[in-house]
């Protein structure tokens, strides 16, 4: 059966080479909702005249979100990929659609675009079986951006599927097993100003206890089991002759399990500043759960791995530091794999790209999996 998939969609690969090309070339930054939403509207309009059902759903303020459905009833699998990409407009200029020896390149191509390409061939497939399977295809408009207008959308959909397969892209042809909740803390200190010169005493500086919750994070912090806390960004002051009165910080958050992540924002919201004289609040916080293995996604990765080694080749299992939207889908106990997108490389980097001859087996591998009972 995965064998006939391949030949499928090995048939169907200038189609699916030049989906991509025209996804590509309608950049869509997150920051643009008019962009991501002309991009939606797109493979809406290509799955339609293909046969399959297909609507799009407003996720105010980010744009529209793409839902298409073969024969949707309870249950089935529901296929899972973004549409936005973090490429400003005009990227397309600098960063021209390519097909080079086998690569194709261009902004977003590998992270996610490739992946929507690949949702949108195993619907069409599935569409003209006999008996085709129950599968749908949510792409939504914020991914990169938080999934903070399409996160209801997200859950309510895949709750009314029995597995979730995440099309963003592999890591070195691995699947992606496991990903750490993430989230961004932001502190803010408030202290009182003075002349640094005149009357230095008279000052509480806000940017010496943003000094010392910079040193607090690396107590808490427990890299050896994956827990990380990285300031980011920082700001404070506004002249040199004045202790500065307020400062601000952002806490990029990171942690493979939910307990670590609970443990985490409960000590930096017990911090107690070491000078009394500098208020400290903390906002903020994880906002996507990790993605931890389970019984169920275990049983999943395997069928996944058996049939990738119908199709004649190895899927390996990586655990990676980045979030994507199955974080939500796992922590709703949906069982859920990630990273069946192409191979390819270069995410968020100028040399992105994806490698044309992977989309029809990665197709394959998706389409045998929605396949399965």
């Amino acid at each position: 059966m995965s064998r006939r998939w391949l030949s499928t969609f090995e048939s169907d690969l200038p189609r699916l080479v030049g989906d991509l090309e025209a996804l590509v070339r309608l950049e869509s930054p997150s920051e643009d909702a008019g962009r991501v939403s002309q991009a939606a509207a797109w493979v809406h309009d290509r799955l339609r005249e293909r046969g399959v059902p297909a609507e799009l759903r407003p996720c105010a303020p980010r744009g529209d979100a793409l839902l298409a459905s073969v024969v949707f009833r309870e249950g089935g699998t529901l296929l899972l990929g973004h549409l936005d990409t973090v490429w400003p407009a005009g990227a397309l200029a600098e960063m021209p659609w390519r097909l080079d020896a086998g690569r194709a390149s261009g902004p977003g191509v590998f992270d996610m675009k490739a992946g929507a390409v690949v949702g949108m061939a195993v619907l069409t497939a599935m569409v003209r079986e006999s008996r085709p399977h129950p599968v749908s295809l949510l792409l939504v408009p914020d991914e990169e951006a938080g999934s903070s207008a399409s996160r209801e959308l997200t859950l309510s959909v895949a709750r009314r599927h029995r597995r979730v397969l995440v099309l963003e892209p592999s890591l070195d042809g691995a699947a992606k097993v496991a990903r750490k909740g993430c989230g961004t803390f932001h502190i803010r200190f408030r202290g009182r100003a003075a002349h640094a010169g005149l009357e230095p005493e008279k000052g509480v500086s806000a940017l010496e206890e943003m000094a010392r919750f910079a040193l607090f994070l690396g107590k808490v912090a427990k890299p050896g089991a994956g827990t990380t806390l990285t300031p980011t960004v920082a700001r404070s002051g506004g002249a040199t002759n004045v202790v500065p009165e307020s400062a601000e910080l952002a806490v990029d958050a990171r942690a493979w399990t939910r307990e670590e992540a609970e443990r985490v924002a409960a000590a930096l919201r017990a911090y107690r500043p070491g000078d009394p004289g500098v208020v400290v609040t903390v906002e903020g916080g994880f906002d996507r759960p990790p993605l931890e293995p389970t019984t169920a996604s275990d049983a999943l990765f395997d069928l996944a791995r058996r049939l990738a080694g119908d199709l004649g080749f190895e899927l390996g299992a990586a655990r990676v530091g980045g979030a994507s939207d199955g974080n939500f889908t796992a922590a709703a106990g949906i069982p859920t794999l990630d990273g069946l997108g192409p191979r390819g490389g270069g995410a968020h980097a100028r040399d992105e790209h994806v490698l044309v001859a992977d989309l029809p087996l990665r197709a394959a591998l998706v389409a045998a999996l929605a396949a399965e009972p």
